[in-house]
């Protein structure tokens, strides 16, 4: 949490120096001081309790503080969606959603204050709001405020896609910024998932490698952050477009080639082990199989990505071939001069386009 509360923190004070009415940049530094008073309050809770205990005045009314503030920031990440990359709501009727995210937030941070809080599985401690709402009650609110809090996510999401579909080519290219940085961190989320999947079905508790896990929070912790600050400074802003294509391809690749030398292997061993005796031919052929398939994996997804999500490209290298193939073949050069102007046309759409063509010397 530390390194999520800099990194936001940070990146939130970068923008206001350029941009001191931006709302986003101002949401990142109180994101970051939120974070960061919450670890504050947490320490101090596990040092007066469990570390040195009588040590610090009021720890447990400390630990009963960072029990509930958190929901503060972690319940408003909504905004984000509703506010990047302008600064402002998509349109003016957003703004009971806006004031419903802040009321959520409030509301879920009391609801876990008046719950009995742990700070750990073996320090338990009573919460002093503890006979405001009768449990009864507590309960159906509790379930409602979640409810809230799925609600409003998949609202503000809904803003985001029609703020894409009204934008301008900036905005949009702003907004694939924050989706491919989304996309990652959710990446990262499931590969946590993921890798704790073997350790549960085994009964045991449910544990990251240490690479994985640095790799996956480096993920989740600075790639919203960062694509945020590069679309609001619009830095290299069009080249995300290329920066989707390649990930699109070399991931599905990657997925192909990972799936062909695994399958590769079984298969192989089943039919090769009679023969070679524990041997390592299977896993030897399997990976020179997948080093062979490689270079006509990577042609055709490149092309079906092409096709699906670049279809100006696709469309583009479609006519260079059309006209190289007419190339071969032409012998007129007022008809060969007729189709280059054409490709030129369709391929980069020019406001003029003419060809001279130099006598020759005689």
């Amino acid at each position: 949490m530390p390194i999520e509360a800099l990194t936001f923190g940070a990146i939130g004070a970068l923008i206001a120096t350029r941009h001191p009415r931006h709302a986003v940049a101002w949401y990142f530094v109180l994101l970051g001081l939120a974070a960061e008073l919450w670890v504050a309050l947490r320490g101090y809770g596990v040092y007066g309790m469990i570390v040195a205990p009588g040590t610090l005045p009021a720890p447990s009314f400390v630990a009963w503080t960072a029990s509930w503030f958190y929901r503060i920031p972690a319940e408003s990440l909504a905004l984000l969606l509703l506010l990047f990359p302008t600064g402002r709501l998509p349109h003016p009727r957003w703004r009971w959603l806006l004031w419903l995210v802040v009321a959520m937030m409030f509301g879920a941070a009391l609801t876990d204050a008046i719950r009995l809080p742990f700070l750990y599985p073996d320090v338990r401690f009573e919460s002093p709001l503890r006979n405001t709402i009768p449990a009864e009650l507590l309960a159906p609110v509790a379930a409602a405020n979640e409810f809230l809090w799925a609600a409003t996510g998949v609202a503000a999401a809904v803003s985001v896609v029609l703020r894409f579909r009204r934008a301008g080519s900036t905005e949009r290219q702003q907004l694939k910024w924050f989706g491919y940085a989304t996309a990652l961190a959710v990446l990262g989320s499931v590969l946590q998932a993921v890798a704790r999947v073997p350790a549960s079905l085994l009964g045991q508790a449910p544990q990251v490698a240490p690479a994985l896990e640095f790799f996956t929070l480096s993920i989740v912790v600075l790639a919203v952050p960062i694509s945020v600050a590069l679309a609001i400074f619009r830095y290299r802003l069009y080249d995300i477009d290329l920066l989707i294509n390649r990930t699109l391809v070399y991931g599905a690749t990657s997925a192909a080639i990972a799936a062909t030398f695994f399958i590769g292997i079984v298969a192989l061993q089943a039919l090769l082990g009679p023969l070679t005796a524990g041997s390592e031919l299977a896993i030897a052929v399997s990976t020179l199989v997948s080093f062979a398939l490689f270079q006509p994996i990577r042609r055709r997804v490149q092309d079906a990505v092409d096709r699906r999500f670049d279809r100006s490209r696709y469309d583009a290298a479609r006519t260079l071939d059309l006209f190289a193939d007419r190339l071969r073949d032409e012998v007129d050069l007022d008809a060969l001069r007729e189709d280059l102007i054409g490709a030129v046309r369709q391929t980069m759409a020019p406001t003029h386009a003419s060809l001279w063509l130099r006598e020759r010397m005689r």
